[in-house]
């Protein structure tokens, strides 16, 4: 455990000196805004135990002090005893004891675990983190620490206490002496001495004692009192220094550690814009990933252009292995997005290029089976702005979603319908982990184009109508505007030629576009309108 912990807890002559130290290698070693975020932690936490005690000590000795001002405001004998019954009972070690209990227990460093796996769930490798996880044992043995710093206070209540009993067994004592019994009060000594003249000597002399023997006592608990609150004020900042320094022992050196392990890997913890911990590259391993990653890209493209896409692809893919093996790695930052989005764009670039010179080709199988497994399998979601583009086909993805869509309505008109569905889903819910994709694992720069999104939402709208069994399908909802089905139209055609013109899909297609233009022509004319009625019956 002592390897694990800063070894100087415990020894409390010096600790100022090793909360100092502690917090200028937890500065030098992690990310500012982190390293102030666990200072505030535990200091916080520091205060908060105090307060919990220190809240009802507090009111305790303002009331115990009002009733001794009211002892010296008021010296008859009535007043005056009566305030000194009040402080006496504000003074009782049990009643205190009670007030002071949240000090002297034992804190609750359960947390500490709690916060280790936490940290565990923003690593790559869990472990690196959980292995610093700490038995209980070893938790109540530092919280216990933190607890003994009320021993001589303990001790001083103790010894209050012991006062305090003497004190009221003296009362009870004298009050059953035959002298306090004919009526003598239990007095000060000051007022014994004034009624001599009228009770004699003698027996001023007994009263006298009487009193001076309580006034003894009642001295050695004011006594005994002064020196519990002594040992008090040393005990509150004591326990606050304890208790900090011990959960930023344990938080702070939790962190340091994982820092160490994690620059060994080639990583370190690092702090986002929203002040989320996560795990980033170093910054001596991102300038090499993107000094890496700006000298392959050339060449890939340039295989792009040339027309060589199965060399693209090769070397695209040797990129991608180097950038996106480590996840971490991977979220390097260049030009606005990471080394892994910009690996996998250039790969997809080089993996639709082949399709392309299939389909070109007439091989539409073996292409249609390249789409299929890129709107299944591929890793990584990537706009078409960010795909090299063949010319005249702006649109990679999309181009490559048409002509799918193309090969899909194909299949069906072979009766194959579930086949022809299938393909057409593939589409559909390649789009939809745009929406569930989470920005804690998604590579920075990964989204989707509005063009593909849109084509994804038509597919969805296409088969909710034409499909046997749309609920068994579990389709999205989300309508395409009736407005940009022209577009949508014109893009398809241009991507499959008029192979498709009696398809039910391009019949689908034709059905809005005429629903459009027919509601444009009611508008004009004021009327309902036959196109408009001709259309809908298209659809």
């Amino acid at each position: 455990m002592q390897e694990m912990i800063f070894p100087a807890v415990g020894r409390w002559v010096s600790a100022q000196r090793e909360w100092d130290d502690l917090v200028a290698e937890m500065r030098h070693e992690l990310p500012e805004r982190l390293c102030t975020d666990l200072i505030q932690r535990a200091q916080t936490r520091a205060q908060q135990a105090s307060w919990a005690f220190a809240k009802r000590m507090a009111h305790r000795f303002k009331e115990i002090e009002h009733a001794r001002r009211k002892e010296a405001k008021k010296p008859g004998r009535k007043a005056e005893m009566k305030a000194l019954r009040r402080r006496l009972t504000l003074m009782n070690p049990a009643a205190v004891a009670r007030d002071l209990a949240a000090g002297l227990t034992p804190p609750d460093l359960s947390e500490y675990n709690q916060i280790v796996a936490d940290l565990a769930r923003t690593m790559p490798h869990p472990g690196i983190a959980t292995r610093y996880t700490l038995p209980p044992q070893a938790l109540r043995a530092l919280s216990d620490q933190i607890a003994a710093a009320g021993r001589p206070v303990a001790q001083a209540l103790t010894e209050h206490a012991q006062n305090l009993k003497q004190y009221a067994e003296l009362v009870d004592r004298l009050r059953s002496q035959p002298l306090v019994q004919k009526g003598a009060r239990i007095i000060g000594s000051a007022v014994a001495s004034a009624l001599e003249p009228l009770v004699g000597r003698e027996t001023a002399a007994q009263l006298m004692g009487v009193d001076q023997s309580l006034d003894r006592a009642l001295v050695q608990v004011e006594q005994g009192w002064t020196a519990f609150q002594q040992e008090y004020a040393e005990f509150v900042p004591e326990r606050q220094r304890r208790h900090q320094l011990i959960y930023l022992s344990l938080v702070g050196g939790l962190f340091l550690r994982v820092q160490r392990d994690l620059r060994r890997l080639g990583c370190e913890l690092a702090v986002d814009a929203e002040g989320n911990c996560r795990v980033a590259a170093t910054p001596e391993r991102q300038a090499r990933l993107r000094q890496q990653l700006r000298a392959a890209a050339p060449a890939v493209k340039a295989a792009l252009e040339q027309g060589r896409s199965e060399d693209a692809e090769a070397m695209a893919a040797r990129l991608v292995a180097q950038m996106v093996t480590d996840p971490v790695a991977a979220r390097t930052p260049v030009d606005g997005k990471s080394v892994g989005y910009v690996a996998y764009a250039l790969h997809l670039s080089a993996v639709l290029a082949r399709a392309r010179e299939l389909w070109g080709k007439g091989k539409p199988e073996e292409a249609a089976a390249i789409w299929r497994q890129v709107f299944t399998e591929y890793p990584c979601l990537v706009a078409d702005a960010d795909l090299h583009p063949v010319p005249g086909e702006p649109l990679p993805l999309v181009t490559a979603g048409f002509r799918l869509a193309a090969y899909a309505e194909w299949v069906r008109q072979s009766n194959r319908s579930d086949e022809a569905d299938a393909l057409l889903m593939a589409q559909v819910r390649f789009a939809e982990r745009l929406s569930k994709l989470n920005p804690e694992h998604a590579l920075p720069g990964e989204t989707l184009s509005p063009e593909m999104r849109e084509w994804a939402a038509t597919l969805s709208a296409y088969l909710r109508r034409s499909a046997a069994d749309p609920e068994a399908l579990d389709l999205p909802e989300g309508a395409v505007p009736l407005s940009r089905y022209p577009t949508v139209m014109r893009r398809f055609r241009q991507a499959v030629g008029n192979s498709l013109d009696t398809s039910p899909l391009d019949r689908y297609l034709r059905g809005r576009v005429n629903l459009l233009r027919g509601a444009a022509a009611a508008a004009a004319t004021g009327g309902v309108g036959l196109l408009a009625t001709l259309a809908w019956l298209l659809l």
